[in-house]
């Protein structure tokens, strides 16, 4: 007897940055209107005209400075996330349709299998302090959580890399999961009953700090998809119930009950939501739909919950059962404010501390209760300690387990109290990080474990720990991979040395076969470049500014004479690296190594590359400036014959997409500069790839059955062979192929911002876990076993697949098998649909990329009463299961067509059974009674439904 379940999975993976407040009189003018231009114009504008009204240094200017900053990230994702109307896509929905409608979908096996992938992780698992830096950074941690009976079991949850776990107390980090349904962590939860079972809750909410309006519309950020469940110690994970919540919404933070293990609650920004039965269903609690922002247990009670939105408490009597708005009695009232955290500790059960923040460096203050939340009264009136003018995305306080006097709070810095919260002092430094009090800008989590009595931080450059109440730290970075790259660059000298661009972790140097990378320039690092030949001299762009290192890379020089615009591309003549080229809109030139940058016209923020066979040869492409608008009409496409000089557009040439949302990347061939790929954002179904064999004059396009997505990078080996980065991995199309296949084994779902070939290696810089690599692209193997326990997404190929794998790892397992002789699955092979794990196999050549659906055998006419006793069917309403009695080994395929005999669904498509009984089973659907289920064999109709 063979078990083979079958399930359709949708997933999502997005990613974006949304720390951008919309003001009242911006969202006003924007009410109606969606496109990205709009918005991109009356934001910046409005960022740009508060700054002229104040004085520099005062906070006010500083507060419209970094919202120019934030700004700044967000439209940079956005731009290549519009629809196919320039308007701004709700992107999360979009990569979920997109996912669900392509029929092969992602992703591949064996390590030693290079026709599909075979991704590793090149780093960073470890950052250090150069010469010309003293800070660093690794990645963004937003939440962290402990083991209950272990202190040395700790878990740090990442806005778009997923949970890590240490066994050692943080000294080193392993991924749990890299294909989780959701990348972004907001809350985690391991049972205090059975610490195997994990619960997090998904959905970026530090980032979403809009306060209605546009931006809280649409929600640019990592969304929620409610609680996800493991029962194995994060092996594998399932999502729970639904919240019920109507759109997108991010969540905050989830608290378990100390007394009753199956209840939890989750703070959303739509409301309270409680389960009594670990998940089963959820409810909502706060009666109403309010940001809430914390939420905390009553140390030691079954009955006691507080919880804060933006400026209100609330206490619950009944386990969370109902939360209700307190009548707290405060000394001083605090209203406006944009977040308030809350902190309690066993050393005290009675004691309640909240600390408000309104931003614009005001402190509304700690406030602490000595009656569980009955009275207030305001220990601290010192505004230095909130040092953010956003708090919503930075902003926590922590009461010491052992000593109710020890207070820490912290936005852009720490503050300690060693006296309950009456007197602060700066208890962190962030400009040295040999030193030992060094912890990174922007804290996000401040949480103590109660078994050791440690302080751990979470902040934008990753985890650090305190064990003496937050006078010294040490920064926890080893395998904590969960670096956001803008993009990478590697060396054409030593493709082991290579430097990426991070968000708000700056510039990182990787110098040789090492997983340790080096921190060598501070702030949003975005485009670097190298020198040819060289392996430690190069551009790099942060920010509004550009960079030049000196050869040994001990000294950075920055180049005057550009603009002011944020993000800089940047490209180096391959015969002179004295000749350079950057964009942030117009193409400037360098022919002196940067001591002086002429205007040359054209636009290359978008994108820009030079050709290794031609020196003279440029192409660049370009849009609107965010703080003027425009339409259509201003975003362009160039070729340049002559280094620069003139610029002929490209953008209308015959065969190029008629509506651009913005073009990603260039890819060229090495030996013809003639021979030229373009990609595009934004979700315009049929226009992510075009190929030119003229230099632009006409194009073809090759996007063939991608899923709509935005295409962000591409590159091409000597072969022509091109890969392309989208948000849900890589892709690969030989120039003879007819379509694109996966080439994302290993790769976590994260997007691939990125690609570099070389020596046989492709390189892939993601946002949200580092830098990978892989074995490029590989012929068709004649044969494969896949066997072993499959998690993950899985793609193999070959002309022949046997597989006795079993598939049970939950919500975002997915196993893919093609074959272009046969695929047999032999006893023992088992895909466990009711763990939310997804298989599915079909027949078609290697490398094909063709759509399954196509390959079906014709049915012209419904044949029922032809042996239809070997298909056996039970259907219920959320499960279909199929007992097929095969007489001989034989491909057989499952489809369901409706009343009208139109495909609508295949269960099992070409795949070698053996003789006897088999049972497959799939989810059902509302619409079963209005489909004909048909088993096919060997091309004939063998049983209806």
């Amino acid at each position: 007897m063979k078990n083979i379940l079958f399930v359709i999975l949708l997933f999502t993976c997005t990613v974006a940055q949304a720390q951008v407040k919309v003001p009242a009189e911006v969202a006003q003018r924007l009410q109606g209107d969606r496109s990205f231009t709009s918005y991109a114009r009356e934001m910046m504008q409005y960022v740009k005209t508060n700054q002229l009204k104040f004085a520099d240094g005062t906070p006010q200017k500083r507060y419209f400075e970094k919202q120019e900053k934030y700004l700044a990230r967000q439209l940079w994702y956005l731009e290549g996330r519009q629809d196919a109307n320039g308007d701004i896509a709700n992107y999360t929905q979009k990569t979920f349709d997109a996912i669900n409608k392509y029929s092969p979908p992602p992703q591949a096996g064996d390590q030693n299998l290079v026709a599909n992938g075979n991704w590793t992780s090149v780093g960073p698992q470890n950052m250090v302090t150069s010469t010309t830096s003293k800070r660093t950074g690794i990645g963004r941690v937003d939440r962290i959580a402990f083991h209950p009976t272990n202190a040395n079991i700790i878990f740090a949850g990442t806005p778009a890399g997923g949970v890590f776990k240490s066994t050692n107390g943080g000294t080193s980090w392993f991924n749990l999961n890299s294909y989780m349904p959701s990348l972004g962590v907001s809350g985690i939860v391991v049972s205090w009953a059975n610490p195997d079972v994990i619960y997090v809750l998904t959905g970026d909410g530090d980032s979403n700090i809009g306060d209605g309006g546009f931006v809280q519309g649409f929600d640019y950020i990592r969304p929620s998809i409610g609680v996800l469940k493991s029962i194995d110690g994060g092996v594998t994970w399932n999502k729970t119930g639904e919240f019920g919540i109507i759109g997108f919404y991010t969540g905050y933070k989830l608290v378990q009950s100390p007394t009753n293990s199956n209840v939890l609650i989750a703070a959303t920004s739509a409301g309270l939501y409680r389960t009594a039965n670990g998940g089963v269903t959820w409810t909502l609690v706060s009666g109403n739909t309010s940001r809430f922002y914390d939420i905390e247990w009553k140390p030691g009670s079954s009955t006691t919950v507080y919880a804060a939105t933006a400026n209100a408490f609330y206490i619950s009597s009944d386990g969370g059962a109902s939360i209700t708005y307190s009548n707290s009695n405060f000394d001083l009232y605090f209203i406006p404010s944009l977040r308030i955290a809350i902190a309690v500790t066993p050393a005290n059960s009675s004691y309640v501390f909240v600390f408000v923040s309104n931003g614009v460096g005001e402190n509304k203050g700690v406030y602490r209760s000595t009656n569980s939340g009955a009275n207030f009264t305001r220990l601290n009136i010192d505004s230095t300690i909130a040092t953010t003018d956003v708090p919503q995305y930075m902003h926590g306080i922590a009461v010491a387990s052992d000593n109710v006097n020890i207070v820490i709070t912290g936005e852009l810095e720490l503050y300690r109290s060693t006296n309950g919260g009456t007197d602060f002092s700066l208890a962190n430094q962030r400009g040295d990080a040999t030193l030992s009090d060094y912890v990174h800008a922007d804290v996000h989590e401040i949480i103590y474990n109660p078994l050791d009595n440690n302080l751990y931080i979470g902040t934008d450059g990753g985890v650090y720990k305190s064990t003496d109440d937050g006078v010294s730290y040490t920064a926890l970075y080893v395998g904590l991979n969960a670096t956001q790259y803008y993009h990478f660059d590697i060396s054409d000298a030593n493709d082991s040395y290579m430097f990426g661009g991070s968000q708000d972790n700056g510039g990182h140097y990787r110098a040789g076969n090492t997983t340790t990378f080096f921190n060598t320039i501070t702030g949003d690092g975005y485009f670097p470049a190298f020198y040819n030949g060289s392996t430690s001299q190069l551009y790099i762009s942060i920010n509004k500014s550009l960079y030049l290192s000196n050869a040994d890379l001990t000294n950075w020089t920055l180049m005057t004479g550009l603009d002011e615009n944020w993000y800089k591309t940047v490209a180096i003549s391959p015969s002179n690296n004295n000749i350079a080229f950057s964009s942030s809109f117009v193409v400037l030139k360098t022919t002196d190594g940067g001591a002086n940058w002429i205007n040359k016209g054209g636009k290359g923020r978008w994108a820009m590359i030079t050709c290794p066979s031609n020196s003279n040869r440029i192409y660049a492409a370009g849009g609107e400036d965010w703080n003027d608008g425009g339409d259509q009409s201003e975003k362009k496409m160039y070729r340049s014959d002559d280094q620069g000089d003139n610029w002929t557009e490209i953008q209308d040439n015959t065969g190029f997409a008629a509506t651009i949302t913005k073009i990603t990347s260039f890819g060229v061939d090495p030996s013809n500069s003639l021979h030229v790929w373009a990609t595009l954002g934004g979700f315009s179904g049929g226009q992510k790839v075009y190929y030119s064999s003229n230099g632009g004059d006409t194009w073809q396009n090759i996007t063939g059955t991608l899923p709509n997505l935005p295409v962000n990078c591409i590159a091409i080996d000597a072969n022509l062979d091109a890969y392309i980065g989208t948000d849900v991995g890589v892709f690969f199309k030989s120039f003879t192929m007819s379509d694109w296949q996966p080439f994302y084994n290993y790769l976590p779902r994260v997007p691939v911002t990125q690609l570099h070939i070389s020596n046989g290696k492709i390189y892939a810089s993601t946002f949200g876990r580092g830098i990978w690599k892989s074995d490029t692209h590989g012929d068709c193997l004649p044969n494969l076993n896949v066997v072993g326990n499959i998690t993950g997404v899985k793609f193999y190929e070959a002309n022949v697949i046997t597989s006795t794998a079993t598939v049970a790892g939950g919500d975002g397992s997915d196993l893919q098998l093609r074959a272009s002789n046969y695929v047999t699955l032999s006893e023992g092979f088992a895909a466990d649909g009711s763990t939310g794990a997804v298989f599915r196999a079909w027949i078609a050549p290697c490398n094909s990329g063709a759509n399954l659906t196509n390959l079906l055998p014709e049915i012209n006419k419904w044949q029922a009463g032809t042996n239809t006793n070997h298909l056996v069917t039970e259907i219920t309403k959320d499960k279909a299961t199929f007992k097929v009695d095969m007489l001989f080994d034989a491909k057989a395929s499952i489809v369901a067509y409706d009343e009208k005999g139109q495909l609508k669904e295949v269960f099992l498509d070409n795949v070698m059974l053996t003789k006897g009984d088999n049972k497959i089973s799939i989810k059902g659907t509302a619409d079963w009674a209005n489909r004909k289920i048909v088993l096919i064999v060997d091309g004939q109709v063998m049983g209806v439904r």
